[in-house]
């Protein structure tokens, strides 16, 4: 058995357990290695020749995370692997189509990656049903708690769909976000009947045996209807999950590295595209203008770029005219990322008006610090965030990234990155300080194949981008992107 990075202490021990196992739900904690776990399982069962396929459904970028970052890391070259990342937006394309039928045929591990809104298509749906038949599969849904609704149409697709795979693994950090009520989807996902054996047939007796339940009416039209007010019978349900489950928290894995990276992708609109294209056009030309191209002259036109990927571009910016794209998918993505997100968190935005739609976004558990928060605002939002209630903490690094102690987070975000060298290095350190009892995950969300992932690169390999945004190495960078 090969392994590309030797796996952590946690996680070779439950490899060891769980690697032939049919059904498992990995309940981690985001950053603590779920991922390579499941690609090590999957690369098992292959050599084992128990399966010949696995089948991803992820949020929308989280899924083509797998195929560009997980499995090249994971995967040891001598495993014949053909990846695929499905786009539904792509799919009625000739290119796109290939790649589906060599995923499908290709002997050797086929590993498809689709999101969960892709998997509902009317393109999607079938696809990945004549997947699921043809090969064997080892069915995973990443960020499970996306089926923990009973009733939705996409939850039941999903179970229906889980009967045509051999193994099956669902992975969540929150598996109880609402209530320890969501893991009844996860465990029918995993198999069918699992509740029946325990006295629970359908949903409405697993509710009302592990819920407390109230009624109340509808002030609008008088309908009466249930909430829950609390939970019951918990240590039972621990025993009923405990053979089919690994629960693992950071404070448990102490044998993680200090600093945990990876990155949640969103895909542009097509308007984004189209205006990214022509604003990148413009700038190649201008670089073969024969004019005198400056660092300072070179970023402004790179922030153009990175402005238009965070869903508005400056129209005449001395009047504040600004025109803003119809939806905003990087806002959108940090919004599931946030989701998946236990405990504190910081989220660092480059630009005022990032700040201003994420607070709109995150509301009252929000607070903010930036060059417009005064002194005595600033003061509460650092007692809010590391004693009180605040759960996310808002800030711009120019305003933030020196002097204040974060502990309260073990995870930080960054929405959009600053150009700054010394930005990245000192607001990564305000969580990562004297008094931080364990590993920090940094989320970077981009736009794949965009600038963000240039600058993101740029600043992890603690690259300065002013001094590699001009002649030929500009060039490089915006022929890549």
């Amino acid at each position: 058995m090969q392994f590309t990075f030797e796996p952590f202490e946690h996680q070779r021990t439950e490899w060891d357990i769980s690697r032939e196992e049919e059904m498992r739900a990995i309940l981690w904690e985001q950053g603590t290695g779920k991922t390579k776990l499941t690609i090590d399982t999957a690369q098992w069962l292959y050599r084992q020749g128990l399966i010949d396929a696995v089948f991803v459904v992820a949020p929308n970028g989280v899924h083509t995370n797998w195929i560009s970052k997980e499995l090249p890391a994971h995967m040891p070259s001598d495993v014949p692997v053909q990846p695929f990342c499905y786009h539904s937006g792509k799919a009625g394309t000739k290119l796109h189509q290939a790649g589906q039928k060599l995923c499908l045929e290709t002997p050797g591990l086929a590993f498809l990656a689709m999101s969960y809104n892709a998997f509902m298509t009317t393109k999607g749906k079938p696809y990945a049903k004549k997947f699921l038949e043809k090969r064997r599969c080892l069915f995973v849904l990443d960020e499970a708690h996306y089926i923990k609704a009973p009733s939705a149409k996409r939850t039941k697709t999903l179970l229906a769909a889980s009967k045509y795979a051999p193994y099956r693994r669902v992975l969540t950090g929150t598996p109880v976000a609402n209530g320890p009520l969501d893991v009844y989807t996860i465990m029918k996902f995993l198999q069918a009947d699992f509740w029946h054996p325990h006295g629970f047939s359908a949903y409405a007796a697993f509710k009302h045996y592990f819920g407390v339940w109230r009624k109340a009416t509808s002030g609008e039209n008088g309908r009466e209807y249930e909430y829950c007010v609390g939970y019951r019978n918990v240590d039972e349900l621990n025993g009923i999950l405990a053979p089919h489950v690994s629960r693992v928290t950071k404070e448990d894995a102490l044998d993680l590295p200090p600093k945990l990276y990876s990155y949640r992708y969103f895909e542009l609109t097509a308007e984004q595209e189209k205006m990214y294209e022509q604003i990148k056009e413009e700038f190649m030309l201008w670089l073969d203008s024969g004019e005198l191209v400056t660092a300072q002259l070179a970023i402004v036109r790179l922030l153009r770029l990175q402005q238009i990927t965070c869903g508005y571009l400056p129209v005449d910016p001395d009047e504040g005219v600004w025109h803003s794209f119809k939806t905003n998918p990087r806002l959108n993505a940090l919004k599931d990322v946030c989701e998946g997100v236990a405990g504190k968190a910081i989220i660092w935005a480059r630009f005022r008006r990032d700040i201003d739609s994420i607070c709109e976004a995150l509301g009252e558990s929000a607070v903010r610090y930036d060059g417009g928060t005064s002194t005595e605002d600033r003061a509460d939002a650092i007692e809010r965030f590391q004693n009180g209630d605040a759960k996310w903490f808002v800030a711009n690094p120019a305003a933030a990234g020196t002097g204040l102690t974060l502990h309260a987070a073990t995870t930080v975000i960054y929405y959009s990155n600053s150009f700054k060298l010394t930005d990245r290095l000192q607001s990564e350190d305000r969580a990562h300080r004297i008094g931080q009892e364990h590993p920090v995950s940094y989320i970077d969300i981009v736009a794949p194949g965009s600038i963000d992932e240039r600058i993101t690169e740029a600043l992890l390999k603690k690259n300065d981008i002013a001094q590699s945004v001009l002649g030929d190495e500009g060039r490089e960078w915006l022929t890549s992107m």
